[in-house]
């Protein structure tokens, strides 16, 4: 469908200079390549940290648990930040990518710890790891990093070492002297190495877009919850002044909650400007949009008969605008809603609710006519029937420049002493 406009647009000159990208971890021939860990991405240590947090979260989910869990998060944190950091740096950045970073974490703990405190910055952030590394305590060390590297090491396919060794665009869509349309495609039966791997990319997307004198573009998320867009609370709150929108579509808030976790999805549920919803079941998303519709004042009238005379009687009170009965039983293409009002010229001291109850009117010939005319999504690479043995060529020579740059810093082995035997004067 996304392509399809695309091409639409471009025949009547709408956009004329955007290209159009896919990035796909299951057909690498219709993939771009990108490579969101570039080092010119990462230029402090701040940087890393703010990346590594990200693809933690992604993994985790959300779950931000307290306690002991917390710190073993912050301890997977910390390692991932230095490896990121150290291969941003090491000889101008040539390493920094994604897959590189995979690779790394798949040596062992000496031959990484070799290569991380070459760099003078991470010695600090090191020193814990250091501490129970140089006192053999391996099982402190497997639970302050294993868990990172059980989780992490799942996302180390050759897919994933291919789509992201490359850099074919510009993750900044939105810039005005090379402006493209990004379409990340999932598939469910990929969806939890997919949604994990996209997060990398929408994370460092979200940061590029997010600032000034660009175009006006759009992040949509349609199932937000099979994809973790890591602080998306503080992209809504802040993009609209960047001319950023951020659109998602969701079934029901639980299935929000279990994903993103109960304080994050409440506190994107509280910043979101429009809210439009089809029919519902869930008590709790029921409630939650009854509340958000809020009240208005209903006349009421009452008809009292007795032997003598008939009476009429009116009461004004506040009843709901939008009962949840009514939300769950919406039909087909019905929907209920709250826009974000624009800023009014004169203020009238009265007010006016911003609640719609409204159907959308779909002509079906026409969708039917529309489906007919999709074109099949751009095949970007051509493997001449070699894709597998391509993929495996390319993941072995990632693996193997990682271990190179380890053995260079294995330190050089202690002179062995020679053997001193005793001479018998018998």
């Amino acid at each position: 469908m996304a392509y399809y406009h695309y091409l639409l647009a471009k025949q009547h000159a709408k956009l004329k200079d955007y290209a159009f990208h896919v990035i796909n971890l299951n057909d690498m021939a219709k993939s771009r390549r990108i490579n969101p860990w570039r080092a010119d991405y990462i230029k402090s240590l701040a940087d890393a940290a703010e990346t590594a947090e990200a693809l933690v979260e992604a993994l985790k989910k959300g779950d931000r648990s307290g306690g002991s869990d917390q710190f073993f998060t912050q301890s997977a944190i910390n390692f991932l930040t230095s490896c990121i950091y150290f291969m941003s740096k090491y000889k101008g950045g040539i390493y920094s990518s994604f897959p590189h970073v995979l690779a790394l974490l798949n040596r062992s703990y000496e031959e990484i710890f070799n290569a991380l405190t070459a760099e003078p910055e991470l010695r600090s952030l090191l020193s814990p790891f250091m501490t129970a590394f140089d006192a053999k305590a391996f099982n402190q060390l497997e639970g302050q990093i294993g868990t990172l590297k059980i989780f992490i090491s799942r996302l180390a396919t050759k897919e994933t070492f291919w789509v992201f060794s490359g850099n074919d665009f510009d993750l900044k869509i939105s810039d005005r002297a090379n402006p493209g349309m990004l379409v990340l495609a999932n598939d469910p039966n990929t969806q939890n190495i997919n949604s994990a791997c996209y997060s990398i990319i929408i994370n460092r997307l979200t940061k590029l877009i997010n600032t000034k004198g660009n175009l006006p573009s759009a992040l949509i998320v349609d199932e937000v919850p099979t994809l973790f867009v890591h602080r998306v609370e503080n992209l809504i709150a802040t993009a609209r002044s960047n001319k950023v929108a951020v659109l998602m579509g969701l079934q029901e808030l639980p299935q929000f909650n279990q994903q993103y976790g109960k304080d994050t999805a409440a506190t994107i549920t509280s910043v979101v400007g429009t809210v439009l919803s089809g029919s519902v079941r869930n008590k709790e998303t029921l409630e939650w949009l009854e509340r958000l519709f809020g009240k208005s004042k209903q006349i009421g009238e009452g008809l009292s008969i007795d032997r003598n005379k008939t009476s009429t009687s009116l009461n004004e009170k506040l009843e709901v605008l939008i009962p949840a009965g009514k939300i769950a039983s919406l039909n087909s293409g019905e929907l209920v809603g709250m826009v974000a009002a624009d800023a009014q010229e004169k203020f009238t001291g009265k007010f006016e609710t911003s609640a719609v109850n409204c159907r959308v009117n779909l002509d079906m010939e026409e969708i039917r006519r529309e489906e007919k005319g999709y074109k099949p999504l751009p095949t970007f690479y051509d493997f001449g029937g070699q894709m597998d043995e391509k993929l495996r060529q390319n993941f072995n020579h990632i693996s193997r420049e990682i271990q190179e740059m380890v053995m260079a810093f294995k330190p050089p082995a202690l002179p062995v002493p020679a053997k001193i035997s005793l001479k018998n004067d018998r």
